[in-house]
């Protein structure tokens, strides 16, 4: 109703009123009650009814007593009142601690294109396995239970060393073994969200031109341990999903391997994806978020299924061999198979499948081999590649560090 001066109520008509209807009362809010509220109510408050029992059992005796001796004994009162002080001091920070001490979450934002720093005080390398059982326990907390393929017997490459990293939101550890006549690198990552798995393309988008070296592009995300991909621009066979979107799909013979917006790797086999419409379907209801194009797989499920043959790679033949595998939940192994030193094989598909299953791994791909097979970790290649330089490629896989840099 529009502003009316004092004066016009005199010269307005009366308007007849319309019958006066109850109003319906309106819902009062439910106010939320504040947790120090709820800790006070269940957790202070009956300490300190606790507490103020033990202080009137302990001045009981000293009722009745002459007022000569009470005053005598007021230093004991005193001595009352310090020991409850202390009482409630202490289970309040008892209680609170127990309130407060929530375990730290991290990941990355979808959007991160470079990962935080890692803290270079994290990492650490010894020639002795056996002397990292505070490693292991120190990792308990990432781990959640599971089992570490890495282990305090393991025996090393001779001359090699164990190379470790450990921070709140990921364990990874990497080592060489000697199995046959070949040399395995292992990088075994337990990451705490499945946004530290990650996928990057070399001049940071899709379709690019620019080719690197695998220690350049893990540099150039800050990552902690990273692989060599699938070299997607040297190919063009498989799947190839990148940022949850559909790029490309040739799925006559290829195994594609994809990874889920939880971290878990699924397969798809030659002719199972034939076109966009089917793939963009398997994206969608498996919720991916990116691709590997390579293959063969290896383990599915716990089962062994390496092909005898392969139409898009050699199978039967020696060469230098990588492979990604999921050991758990958010818990990975990278392995690369090459000649070194005085071992100088290297194992077809169906011999690298033997050491990958003795792993425990429950799935396992096979990544681009060769020159292309190379493990990062802090920069550093660890393994040695074919013909002892890298390759430059298009493409790797990494993990990283959740927490911000500076901690």
């Amino acid at each position: 109703m529009a502003y009316q001066p004092k004066y016009a109520k005199n010269r307005a008509k009366p308007t007849p009123q319309p019958p006066r209807q109850e109003l319906p009362r309106p819902v009062k809010k439910q106010k939320k009650l504040n947790p120090w509220f709820i800790l006070v109510g269940l957790v202070v408050i009956p300490l300190a009814l606790l507490a103020t029992r033990q202080v009137l059992t302990d001045m009981l005796p000293t009722l009745g007593r002459p007022a000569g001796q009470a005053a005598y004994e007021k230093t004991g009162d005193m001595t009352i009142m310090d020991r409850f002080d202390t009482f409630v001091v202490n289970a309040k920070a008892d209680a609170l601690d127990g309130v407060l001490s929530v375990k730290k979450r991290f990941w990355l934002a979808e959007d991160t294109k470079v990962a935080p720093e890692p803290d270079q005080s994290k990492f650490g390398e010894t020639d002795d396995p056996s002397t990292l059982g505070w490693l292991l326990e120190a990792a308990a907390d990432i781990l959640e239970g599971q089992q570490t393929y890495f282990s305090l017997d393991t025996k090393l490459y001779p001359g090699s060393k164990v190379m470790y990293y450990l921070d709140e939101s990921i364990f990874a550890v990497s080592w060489k073994e000697v199995h046959d006549t070949s040399v395995y690198t292992y990088s075994e990552v337990k990451i705490s969200h499945p946004s530290q798995f990650r996928r990057h393309l070399a001049g940071g988008e899709y379709g690019s031109e620019m080719q690197f070296m695998t220690t350049e592009m893990a540099e150039s995300v800050n990552a902690v341990v990273a692989s060599s991909g699938d070299f997607y621009r040297f190919r063009d066979f498989g799947t190839v999903v990148y940022e949850g979107k559909v790029r490309r799909v040739e799925g006559t013979y290829a195994h594609t391997c994809y990874i889920d917006r939880n971290g878990d790797l699924h397969f798809s086999y030659g002719g199972e994806v034939m076109d966009m419409a089917a793939a963009e379907k398997f994206v969608a209801d498996n919720d991916i978020q990116f691709s590997l194009a390579f293959g063969p797989v290896l383990i599915d499920n716990g089962v062994r299924c390496e092909p005898d043959w392969y139409g898009v790679g050699e199978v039967s033949e020696e060469y230098a061999r990588a492979a990604l595998c999921q050991m758990g939940k958010l818990h990975y192994l990278v392995v690369a198979a090459n000649n070194e030193g005085a071992y100088q094989g290297v194992p077809t598909v169906h011999a690298f499948t033997n050491h990958i299953e003795a792993t425990g791994a429950k799935m396992a791909y096979c990544l681009d081999g060769g020159q292309t097979a190379a493990i990062v970790m802090n920069d550093k290649l660890i393994n040695r590649v074919v013909y002892g330089y890298q390759r430059k490629i298009s493409d790797i896989i990494y993990f990283a560090t959740a927490v911000p840099d500076g901690g």
